[in-house]
């Protein structure tokens, strides 16, 4: 892998559906996201689904973004790959393979979603079936049905991980990649949702290794923190938790600059802080 250092380090991004804009205020979200000095968004979930609805929204989509300095980062199309009731696993299956199909035209190259849960009592619950053969074969189905839509469009699928899902450690994630050897099928570099309650104690190690294990395999990153009782409980605003942030922006800073980074779970008035502290790190580090 060859990285990108042209770009000047941090690009930074929000994502869309957590600004204060209706998906239709299109004009009115990417002068916010200009004047917080932002230079990429996510588009996801719900604003994906009314796009898809609407042929002219998308259109107006298609034109803001080709016209824009902003970057679209990644579709977030964010599905549960394994829920046992088979009916909603393949509608989920139809929308990621439409946004995998849509990706190109919006501009991105990438599509990414969490695995999920075999829960019956929610798409993001922790259960144990998460462990189970069924929960396996359910995503090897799923990515079976994806990765070749993911191909002919040359589009990336990449997988975020979480310690209530399917996916919740760094080996079973090493593990799936293992079964797919395919460029198509890479990762959300969002290493916070893998530090619940049990890894906080040994955070760093976790974290650093984490960072180097898939280093070449990372196609977007997220930003945000960790809540002190766990990624189960919270993962909050970058700043507002016991994350080893420092670990995190070094790497990204040295060995992945190329990936703009997407700014979760804040609101506009966190943003100014946020955007300080960063740039901050880097005039201090540089």
């Amino acid at each position: 892998m060859q990285v990108n250092k042209s770009k000047v380090w941090p690009q930074l991004g929000a994502m869309a559906h957590e600004l204060p804009c209706r998906v239709d205020e299109v004009e009115h979200l990417f002068a916010l996201l200009h004047s917080i000095e932002l230079q990429a968004v996510q588009l996801g979930v719900p604003f994906l689904e009314e796009i898809m609805a609407r042929e002219a929204l998308l259109a107006t989509w298609q034109a803001q973004l080709k016209a824009s300095s902003i970057q679209l980062s990644a579709l977030g199309g964010y599905r549960n790959l394994i829920t046992p009731d088979k009916a909603r696993r393949a509608t989920n299956i139809a929308f990621l393979q439409r946004c995998l199909e849509l990706a190109p035209s919006l501009g991105t190259t990438i599509v990414a979603t969490e695995t999920g849960t075999y829960s019956r009592a929610s798409d993001w619950a922790a259960s144990p079936a998460n462990q189970g053969q069924e929960a396996w074969e359910a995503l090897y189905a799923s990515l079976n049905e994806l990765l070749p839509v993911a191909e002919r469009y040359s589009v990336i699928l990449a997988l975020e991980g979480h310690v209530n899902h399917v996916i919740n450690t760094p080996e079973r994630l090493a593990r799936l990649l293992e079964q797919f050897p395919t460029p198509n099928l890479q990762v959300v570099l969002d290493p916070y949702n893998y530090l619940g309650k049990e890894q906080l104690p040994y955070k760093e190690l976790i974290v650093a290794s984490f960072l180097q294990q898939f280093k070449d395999r990372f196609a977007l990153v997220h930003l945000k923190d960790v809540h002190q009782q766990g990624a189960e409980v919270d993962t909050p605003a970058f700043g507002h938790g016991v994350f080893p942030q420092n670990i995190y922006l070094d790497f990204l800073q040295l060995q992945r600059p190329d990936l703009p980074l997407i700014i979760e779970h804040a609101t506009v008035e966190q943003f100014p802080a946020i955007l300080h502290s960063l740039r901050t790190w880097h005039e201090r580090t540089a």
